[in-house]
């Protein structure tokens, strides 16, 4: 599932490309179903046959889609209750397998389209020799029903540049943020990592805010603790704490403000934004403060200062 923040930019991208013309519109349908069905295939017209009146076969071969980006200027109504009627008419004669034929467009049915496609529905009901369930799908229930479902992986092949998405480095560990969200965050987790002294927290120069959003972080060291202990990667845990070290010294290099730097580390996880969502945001203060706790990040204090020795060492 997507977070939050993220959602709200690729929405708008896929608003946009929803705006498109022709066969801009029709190329990016395509592209959004290839991925989201592993099996897809998208017919090419091959002489006479054409592409059969289908832009795509999935679920194997159980369901056939259409796609018609808005091409008319005049008369746009006339021209989609056609389209819809040729593209459903080659296809039921060109495929014997599909039992769900989706018509997707940006193109607002009217009355005449309405009404042809209502007639195909009738005409391949319950009672028909061949029952065939039609729908008319508009841009917002391919976001709905196949964007929204898609990974931000997928989704940033799609919609390139995505701004404030998390770091590749710690792509890993969305499963982890997913799993802190989905349930309230206790009042207190065992943890096997010892409570850090603050002695480091004044080495290193927190603010009280991030002091603030550490200490109810570290309420889910436990929970992260076992998540890594369940991955199928051993050494999992080992090799994050090394990225997380690595991003700290490449965000120490940018500033040395340890409020920046923090800011920075947060965003390197869950991108701008985040703390938009709350839920997201104490996920994100949970999984930085576990790092910081186990010595990862930021600094230890002088092994001789006052409480030093209680910190976990690298």
């Amino acid at each position: 599932m997507l977070i939050s923040h993220w959602k709200d930019w690729y929405y708008y991208q896929h608003k946009l490309a929803s705006l498109e013309d022709g066969d801009a519109f029709e190329d990016y349908i395509v592209k959004v179903l290839t991925a989201f069905h592993p099996d897809y295939i998208n017919p090419q017209p091959t002489g006479r046959l054409g592409d059969g009146g289908s832009d795509g076969l999935a679920e194997r071969g159980t369901i056939c889609y259409a796609c018609y980006g808005q091409r008319a200027r005049q008369n746009p109504e006339d021209k989609l209750a056609r389209k819809i009627a040729s593209d459903f008419n080659r296809a039921v004669a060109s495929y014997e397998s599909f039992t769900t034929w989706r018509f997707v467009s940006n193109g607002p049915p009217g009355p005449k389209s309405s009404t042809v496609f209502v007639e195909i529905q009738q005409r391949h009901g319950p009672e028909a020799d061949r029952q065939i369930t039609t729908q008319f799908w508009t841009p917002q229930h391919i976001w709905d029903n196949v964007c929204s479902q898609l990974g931000t992986e997928q989704l940033d092949r799609i919609f390139p540049g995505a701004p404030g998405a998390v770091s590749p480095e710690l792509q890993v560990l969305v499963p982890l943020l997913d799993n802190l969200r989905a349930r309230p965050f206790p009042s207190i987790q065992p943890s096997s990592i010892g409570p850090v002294p603050e002695n480091k927290m004044d080495h290193n120069g927190l603010p009280d805010r991030y002091r603030a959003e550490f200490a109810g972080g570290r309420a889910s060291a436990g929970r992260i603790g076992r998540w890594f202990s369940e991955q199928s990667e051993p050494d999992l845990e080992d090799e994050i704490a090394l990225k997380f070290r690595e991003l700290y010294l490449e965000k120490r290099h940018i500033t040395t403000d340890s409020a920046g730097i923090l800011e920075r580390l947060y965003e390197s996880l869950a991108g701008l934004g985040f703390r938009h969502d709350t839920e997201l945001a104490n996920a994100v203060y949970a999984v930085t403060a576990y790092f910081f706790d186990a010595c990862h990040i930021f600094e230890k204090p002088p092994e001789d200062s006052e409480g030093a020795g209680s910190a976990t060492a690298d």
